[in-house]
């Protein structure tokens, strides 16, 4: 008898264990994107890609003094882009004075009923400026993206949005 009261309490101990691990709420999206903006502050573009599933798709418009840009990309594009941009600000870091904020807002969350996906509307900003000079680039994000949960891991399948990029020629 207390061999099976045992296993019924395993098994309970269990299935609460794999269900939590496999469910979204709103704290784990919290966290995830308290997560991603450390990856990004630090610089950590591999694992910023890591956080994305397999079949992630980015489409947006930036709007820029040059006009507007449709975006459309992949895991493999955007981890590419991650790298490069990670890369142009360590060495911008190097040369010295440039400091980088970036920052996100969570303005809404839906989850799904079976907890396995949420959309989540986010806002963020992300400014680079040069010592004396002030602010030399900004952009600022409006999306819409979905987080699935894959393996026991939040990951994010699909961001759409529009940006508004402006460089140090343009009015702040």
């Amino acid at each position: 008898m207390r061999v099976i009261i045992l296993l019924l309490v395993a098994t309970g101990i269990g299935y609460w264990y794999w269900n939590r691990q496999n469910s979204i709420d709103e704290e784990s999206v919290a966290r995830f994107y308290d997560t991603a903006t450390e990856h990004v502050l630090n610089g950590r573009g591999k694992d910023l890609c890591a956080m994305l599933t397999k079949d992630f798709t980015r489409t947006g418009v930036n709007s820029t003094s040059q006009g507007r840009i449709q975006e459309n990309a992949d895991k493999e594009e955007t981890c590419d882009k991650y790298n490069k941009m990670f890369a142009s600000l360590a060495q911008a870091e190097r040369q010295g004075g440039v400091s980088t904020n970036y920052q996100v807002a969570i303005e809404q969350i839906e989850i799904s009923k079976d907890r396995k996906s949420a959309e989540v509307k986010v806002a963020t900003n992300i400014s680079m400026a040069l010592g004396p000079v002030g602010r030399i680039a900004e952009t600022r994000d409006k999306s819409s993206e979905t987080l699935v949960i894959r393996n026991g891991k939040l990951m994010l399948q699909k961001s759409e949005g529009s940006a508004i990029t402006r460089t140090i020629g343009d009015r702040f």
